[in-house]
């Protein structure tokens, strides 16, 4: 029996059991931990069965060979049935003439350390906006699976879902209103799922899913439609209403790789691909894309060395007032005189300086150079010469626009009239919220044209309301503006518009004089193409601009 003077105050829980199970002493405090008031309540129940059958069984089995356990962490079931989890030392007494042998234990009440440390668990494997696995867990859990999968010889697949243009919705309308719209689409993705399947929280705008057994490829078809539909219903905040679409990549085991982190960079590559395709789709990976991907990586690494050792450089074009001759701007075009591809235009590396997160430095040099040029343009004695710089979608909505912009002009000590911020029309997603940056780069100083103008989607109110001082005719519609009567009539209306409003009109992508000639019969004098000048570097351009100031 249990020295009960020695043990009854206590706080560690004493007890001796019987190798059948049963009770035979406790104290006070090993009452308490199973839920009882006291030790006199709990031995008059008679039985001791807080131990799960087959843990006593094994513990039994264990102390007969061992003698003693140490620091055992076991869950015990409380008098209400929730668990209580303990630390125990046991010693086996083995039986003699007088006693058939016994256990005794001294426990400590881990419960609430153990609730701790399965919270601290919870919070480094799940993430804390979503509550759905990260990409730790989903990394765990995809290796599990893929055991599985090589033991059975089934198919399993990786699908990654990327957010178009999420980061837009950032800018637009902050992080708050963006991190309550990824609950949202975080609940109606998980909707979508099977119960095991496993869905997780893999990037900040990316979600990734892996589909296990009994999944065959039009199945996975058929789910991936399925996010994407579900996607594209409305969502409703803060009474606004917003709509977003993903693109998805898809991997399959073993076709695309036999390990976790082949899988995931096949389904990113499929992914990528699909985007440079078509957004708001999904596609199964390919082989040739791996070749793309490096191709894109490589890219990457090129323009990061590019930034360092100077290979980036502007090209000008003018835009010319055809009556009078005179260049009224003269648009700064990105290029990359690469040591391998020679001068690459920016259309073929801006994508990928975007997927590899430099496209905010790289605008930062642009910014930068063009003020540079229009400076020392200015010292020459152009006094007036501006220089138009292309924004795109992102940096037109990056928050730190106005400051890059503000420290490049004060660098070249020039008025922020010389520059004009050229903003594609497709770029305007959001009137409401493109009319603010309008208006914020306005207040700044600098001039304000619409790119690729008839393009997009604007209306007459949103551009009564944008402070802006430019519009740009796309090329699409000046190149067809003498043989097609539709093209014709919408530059007419255009121009027209433009003049309403009080607008400078610039026709874009001018080839031809008989293009010139019809542009200028139609009251639009000021204009940009080859006709009129090519791209080139600075220093061609010199004496040109020089002659005619």
């Amino acid at each position: 029996m249990l020295n009960y003077d020695l043990f009854g105050s206590s706080l560690v829980g004493v007890y001796e059991q019987a190798l059948d199970g049963r009770l035979i002493d406790c104290n006070d405090a090993c009452a308490r931990m199973l839920g009882y008031d006291s030790r006199d309540e709990l031995l008059s129940v008679g039985s001791f069965d807080h131990f799960n059958p087959t843990d006593f069984e094994t513990i039994v089995a264990a102390l007969a060979d061992l003698g003693s356990i140490s620091n055992l962490e076991i869950s015990l079931r409380r008098r209400n049935g929730t668990p209580a989890w303990v630390l125990q030392t046991m010693t086996l007494e083995p039986a003699d003439d007088v006693h058939p042998g016994s256990i005794r234990g001294v426990m400590f009440d881990v419960t609430e350390q153990r609730s701790g440390t399965q919270r601290l668990e919870y919070q480094a494997y799940h993430d804390t906006l979503t509550l759905l696995p990260n990409r730790m867990l989903f990394v765990d859990r995809l290796g599990v699976a893929l055991s599985i999968a090589r033991r059975r010889g089934t198919p399993l697949y990786v699908m990654l879902l990327d957010l178009d243009r999420f980061e837009l919705m950032n800018a637009t309308f902050g992080q708050a209103f963006s991190d309550r719209l990824l609950r949202q689409i975080a609940d109606r993705l998980n909707d979508c799922v099977r119960e095991e399947d496993s869905l997780a929280r893999y990037g900040s705008d990316e979600f990734i899913i892996m589909i296990t057994e009994r999944a065959s490829e039009n199945e996975v078809a058929a789910l991936a439609h399925r996010l994407l539909q579900t996607l594209a219903l409305p969502f409703i905040l803060d009474g606004h209403e917003v709509s977003i679409s993903g693109t998805i990549g898809i991997s399959s085991f073993p076709e695309d790789g036999t390990e976790a982190e082949d899988l995931v960079k096949a389904a990113a590559d499929a992914m990528f691909h699909a985007k440079e395709q078509a957004r708001n789709t999904f596609e199964f990976h390919q082989p040739q894309a791996s070749a793309r991907a490096l191709e894109r990586a490589s890219l990457v690494a090129g323009l990061r060395r590019a930034l360092l050792s100077n290979e980036l450089e502007l090209h000008y074009q003018p835009e010319v007032n055809v009556q009078s001759g005179r260049i009224e701007c003269i648009e700064a075009l990105l290029r990359w005189r690469h040591p391998d591809l020679g001068l690459v235009n920016a259309a073929d590396f801006l994508p990928a300086a975007e997927e590899g997160n430099l496209s905010e430095p790289i605008s930062e040099w642009v910014i930068g150079e063009a003020c540079r040029q229009a400076r020392a343009w200015q010292d020459a004695g152009m006094r007036d010469m501006r220089v138009a710089i292309n924004l795109s979608t992102r940096q037109f909505h990056s928050r730190g626009l106005e400051r890059t912009l503000e420290r490049c002009v004060l660098a070249a000590g020039i008025d922020p009239g010389s520059l004009e911020l050229e903003i594609s029309e497709l770029s305007l997603e959001n009137s409401d919220n493109s009319i603010q940056i309008f208006q914020s780069l306005h207040n700044l100083g600098v001039r304000l044209a619409i790119d690729d103008f008839g393009t997009g989607h604007s209306s007459m109110i949103d551009l009564k309301r944008m402070p802006i001082d430019t519009l740009k005719i796309a090329p699409a519609f000046v190149q067809n503006v003498t043989s097609r009567h539709d093209d014709a009539a919408i530059v007419q209306a255009m121009i027209t518009m433009a003049r309403g409003l009080d607008l400078r009109i610039v026709a874009e992508g001018v080839e031809s004089k008989e293009q010139l000639a019809h542009l200028l019969d139609r009251r639009c004098v000021d204009m940009q193409g080859f006709f009129l000048g090519k791209p080139l570097p600075a220093a061609q351009w010199e004496e040109t601009l020089g002659m005619q100031h």
